[in-house]
């Protein structure tokens, strides 16, 4: 279990922006996560801003729930339980999370009831990591259920002690390839867009 303070930043990109970013760092290779997500039936979830995530890599999985800090923008809390692939795949069938489970117990302190849920999206994200000064750089291509596909740049902080020299290298980042700041809807919204059962 896990309970990280997690600060990011994070900007849409075009193909090519996102092969020239590529060629610049350190990036190490690329490895495939599939995001499944879930919700209440009554959304409440979605309602308090929150996000419910089940993770399967190549040999493992997590459960994720991340709630938004109150005390800035770009900062969420997330709670994570390790899983094995083998109840990921289970639990994902059954449209369940794992119970008892540290994910459980702060949805149960929230007032909300994990039980029933449903899945509201999925995805499948190759993703590449490259270890800058300002932080962890991550580029993502997401390929969507019904064959959409997008492109995506974060900047993930672990505390908020350079807080103002990672955006200053965000924003130059984006400068130097002439990348506009283009609003970003999470991953949450574009997979529930995106959704095909």
């Amino acid at each position: 279990m896990t309970n990280n303070l997690e600060i990011e930043f994070k900007n849409l990109l075009t193909n090519t922006e996102f092969q020239n970013i590529l060629q610049q760092y350190p990036f190490e290779p690329p490895f495939i996560q599939t995001n499944i997500y879930f919700d209440t039936p009554t959304q409440t979830l979605k309602q308090r801003h929150m996000g419910l995530r089940m993770r399967l890599f190549a040999t493992s999985a997590e459960q994720t729930l991340k709630i938004p800090a109150q005390q800035a923008d770009h900062q969420l809390i997330e709670i994570t339980d390790r899983l094995t692939l083998q109840q990921a795949q289970q639990l994902s069938q059954a449209s369940k999370i794992l119970m008892p489970s540290t994910v459980s117990q702060k949805l149960t302190a929230l007032n909300i009831n994990a039980v029933p849920l449903i899945i509201i999206g999925h995805a499948k994200t190759t993703r590449q990591l490259a270890q800058v000064p300002a932080g962890l750089l991550t580029l993502d291509q997401t390929d969507y259920p019904d064959g959409a596909q997008d492109y995506e740049i974060e900047l993930e902080l672990q505390s908020d002690h350079h807080l103002q020299e990672s955006t200053q290298f965000f924003q130059e980042l984006l400068q130097q390839f002439q990348i506009p700041n283009r609003h970003v809807v999470n991953k949450v919204v574009r997979s529930t867009q995106h959704f095909v059962l």
